[in-house]
């Protein structure tokens, strides 16, 4: 037997930061099926002797509960907004290493989507 829950995402608008309109959409439910990064420690392919730099737990991680970041224009050279989908542990770390990025941006919007996670939880208790 499998389930099949709805994929439950929420937005975090980081204007709060100062940047309207960018918002990263996180998965608040993420699953093993969903991500193949999610491996038991057995069943993992030992590790690489020489790694690739994306090659790193916490992109993983971050990879796991990141769908996608919406990028306006006027925070681009080309001007035009872009879309960004997070497939896989490089995508984190391209963006993390694009020139002018701030990581810091990122590490907020984890924090709020930890802190809803929380509250959503304790609002279910009490129902």
């Amino acid at each position: 037997m499998g389930f099949k829950l709805p994929r439950l995402t929420t937005d975090v608008d980081c204007e709060p930061l100062g940047y309207p309109g960018l918002v990263f959409t996180l998965w608040l439910n993420p699953t093993p099926a969903d991500h193949k990064e999610w491996i038991a420690p057995a069943d993992r392919d030992p590790p690489v002797e020489n790694p690739e730099p994306w090659d790193l737990q916490w992109l993983s991680i971050i990879a796991d509960v990141l769908d996608r970041v919406a990028i306006p224009g006027e925070y681009i050279d080309s001007g035009k907004e872009e879309i960004i989908e997070f497939p896989d542990a490089k995508a984190v770390y391209d963006l993390c290493e694009t020139p002018g990025f701030e990581q810091r941006i990122l590490n907020w919007a984890l924090e709020v989507l930890r802190v809803e996670r929380q509250e959503r939880f304790s609002v279910a208790r009490k129902n």
